[in-house]
């Protein structure tokens, strides 16, 4: 059975369902005495108040009962605490102030500081746009350009909400201003009154969002997706069998598990078009279930049936319907669905060039408000209202509905608290307080796995090494001058690391943007690719050298001609993710390599000595970390050369392929101290790895404010 309250309809079961102390309907919070010194939060079921939500830690904070009134404290909690929308470790509270955890529990004290009133907003969110409007600078109009117009309305909780318009109308564009990914240039988006862009880090795990791109590696199996996935946005002190049962749980609502078919589909790879794995309409499924896996209330989905079967769209949209019956807010993009799947949605908002044309009762109200004229014709076709909208104009369109009493009951009629006026993007990204060696821990793990799981990749990076080794020491062996296979081995050695990081962020890119909205810490996400190539960079490092070394009879320390291709091998490794986090595409990563690694062959000094240049052109082979790791590894392979010969007269060999060690540059800094010499080597190498690694950083934290 469904109710209505005015505009406002909701299951009957959810009514029935509500505990005692469930915000809606209520006047009165549910009140808690205060008995104790200390009042515990948390999922313990043994806390003094017992929070049980995927989001809350085992011990989340404590509330302690002094003599000259109360002290809130966190206790090293995930997701935070807030006091009045301010994340806290610690401060006093007043009856005035509300306690949350997220935005789903809310706490205040009350007047006499002998009860604690509790809030469960579960089920209960309430979504408001506020005026929005999205404007882009249009390079060749010269002029700014509006992408949403001054859009205002209100989803009530639990309702599902679809959201239509012809191609390139805004409607992806108003999901991102709704969900935080792209603040608008004014307006707000409100959640239960609150701004959600002054409150993002604390109202942001119970927004869940399903992009149309996939945000899964293809190489895991599904429960390998759903497991790290839970690893990174649950506490870590939620333990493993929790997480278990939890993914258990959900594949068997969402029909991933479906015992009397024996269909379980927890050991199947995702896959891709190239490599079978689950199908299409599976794999929306499970990214659904990575968003639920946190419980959040309010749900944004961006064509989630798109690309899928009339039979997979329709399983979709019934787990949606059901969720929404449970207490989930919806709201989704779709694009020309079918009338079975057009009635299961409550209300639909229509835009056209960025303007609200209407947003009221799905069927039969929106298909006859388009169809003025013939709507008996219409109502069983879901295509009729974006047909019925091409046949007149926007401002017609717009026109008719401001003055309709769909206009007065769903926008007018839901209005709220209006947010205060706002200009510019600004950034809602703030960092979250997970620990970042947990994160980056579980980002390794994950990364590793994909590595291991993408066999053929992996093994043509593994096999770069030994090829190119066998090269050199075919051509070489034999050589008495050691200076051109050592220039090989650096300009290898920088290729095995460019090579194996140029695509792997950009490559991932729709991943790294929907975990970086959740919690996702940059410098945990960067040292996690660090981690796992430069092991791959050592391996490689390690094949290279161990078989160059021997077969050319290298007199230089092995050790120290190893270390040196490693740093070299690390240093084209941060150039390598400095370009992945610059570019948009694989395409425009792989563009870039011959223009990175064509002048280090150059400019590196095994060409042409780089004392032999010409004065304009002398200082560019600073800017190569080619010239200072050839220059290194050469002084290496000198040493080597003049220990073997320490006892002997014959020093004819002594300085010969000393590329640069007489270079104007090195003689004003340190003349013959040959020591300092090579600690500046050193240094500049370094300079190399650490220097691309922060501009890294830099470059993807600058796009959270894009």
């Amino acid at each position: 059975d469904i109710l209505f309250f005015g505009s406002y309809k909701i299951a009957a079961r959810r009514i029935l369902g509500m505990k005692k102390d469930t915000a809606m309907g209520r006047t009165d919070p549910h009140a808690i005495t205060i008995t104790k010194a200390e009042t515990i939060f948390g999922r313990d079921p043994s806390a003094t108040i017992p929070l049980d939500s995927p989001q809350i830690s085992w011990h989340h904070a404590k509330l302690i009962h002094k003599k000259d009134g109360f002290i809130l404290q966190d206790m090293g909690s995930t997701n935070g605490t807030y006091v009045n929308g301010h994340r806290i470790t610690s401060c006093r509270v007043t009856p005035q102030d509300a306690i949350s955890f997220g935005s789903s529990f809310v706490f205040n004290l009350t007047n006499d500081l002998r009860k604690i009133e509790k809030r469960d907003y579960r089920g209960d969110i309430r979504l408001d746009a506020d005026g929005i409007t999205f404007e882009i600078y249009d390079r060749k109009a010269r002029s700014s350009k509006r992408i949403l117009d001054n859009i205002s309305l209100s989803i009530f909780p639990s309702e599902f909400v679809g959201l239509m318009g012809p191609a390139g109308s805004g409607k992806t564009t108003l999901i991102l201003a709704l969900n935080g990914y792209l603040p608008p240039t004014r307006g707000c988006s409100l959640i239960n009154k609150q701004s959600l862009y002054e409150n993002y880090d604390a109202v942001r795990r119970d927004i869940g969002y399903v992009p149309q791109d996939d945000i899964v590696h293809r190489e895991l199996t599904v429960y390998e997706a759903l497991y790290y996935t839970a690893k990174l946005r649950l506490p870590p002190d939620t333990p493993d069998q929790e997480i278990s049962d939890k993914i258990e749980k959900l594949m068997l609502k969402l029909g991933l598990i479906h015992p009397p078919t024996d269909l379980d589909i927890r050991t199947v790879p995702i896959g891709s078009p190239e490599k079978k794995g689950i199908s299409g309409g599976q794999k929306r499924r499970v990214m659904l279930a990575m968003e639920l896996l946190t419980e959040p209330s309010l749900l944004f989905l961006d064509e989630p049936t798109s690309g899928l079967s009339a039979q997979d769209a329709l399983i979709v949209m019934d787990i949606l319907r059901e969720l929404a019956d449970d207490g989930k807010t919806i709201l989704l993009t779709i694009h020309q669905p079918s009338l079975e799947i057009y009635k299961k949605m409550d209300n639909v908002i229509i835009v056209s060039s960025g303007k609200l044309m209407y947003y009221g009762p799905t069927h039969p109200d929106s298909l006859a408000f388009f169809n003025p004229d013939r709507s008996d014709e219409v109502t069983n076709n879901a295509d009729s209202a974006l047909k019925g909208l091409s046949e007149r104009s926007e401002e017609e369109w717009q026109r008719r509905y401001n003055a309709s009493d769909y206009h007065r009951e769903y926008v007018t009629g839901r209005r709220n608290e209006q947010c205060s006026p706002r200009e510019g993007g600004g950034d809602v990204r703030k960092s979250s307080a997970s620990s970042g060696m947990n994160q980056w821990w579980t980002l390794t793990r994950r990364y590793f796995t994909v590595k291991r799981k993408d066999v053929v990749n992996t093994l043509i990076l593994f096999l770069q090494a030994p090829v190119i080794a066998a090269l050199i020491a075919l051509v070489f062996k034999g050589d008495y001058k050691p200076e051109t296979p050592l220039f090989l081995v650096i300009i290898s050695a920088l290729w095995f690391g460019i090579s194996n990081s140029a695509r792997e962020i950009v490559a991932e890119k729709a991943i790294y943007t929907r975990e970086r909205m959740v919690n996702l810490k940059i410098s945990s996400y960067v040292f996690s690719k660090y981690a796992v190539l430069g092991l791959l960079c050592l391996i490689q490092c390690m094949v290279l050298i161990g078989t160059v070394h021997p077969i050319l009879e290298l007199k230089g320390d092995f050790r120290l001609s190893f270390g040196v291709t490693v740093l070299a091998a690390l240093a084209g490794l941060s150039i390598g993710m400095f370009v992945s986090s610059v570019t948009k595409t694989q395409q425009q990563a792989v563009a870039f390599l011959p223009l990175i690694l064509i002048p280090m062959v150059i400019l590196g000094g095994g060409m042409k000595p780089v004392w032999d240049m010409e004065d304009h052109s002398r200082y560019l082979p600073c800017f190569m970390p080619s010239r200072w790791a050839y220059e290194q590894i050469v002084h290496i392979e000198q040493e080597g050369i003049d220990k073997e010969n320490e006892d002997s007269e014959n020093e004819s060999s002594g300085g010969r392929f000393l590329v640069g060690h007489k270079t104007d540059i090195l003689e004003k800094l340190f003349r013959d101290h040959k020591h300092e010499e090579e600690v500046l080597l050193l240094v500049m190498l370094g300079l190399f790895v650490f220097l691309p690694a922060g501009l890294t950083m830099a470059a993807l934290r600058l796009k959270d404010q894009v």
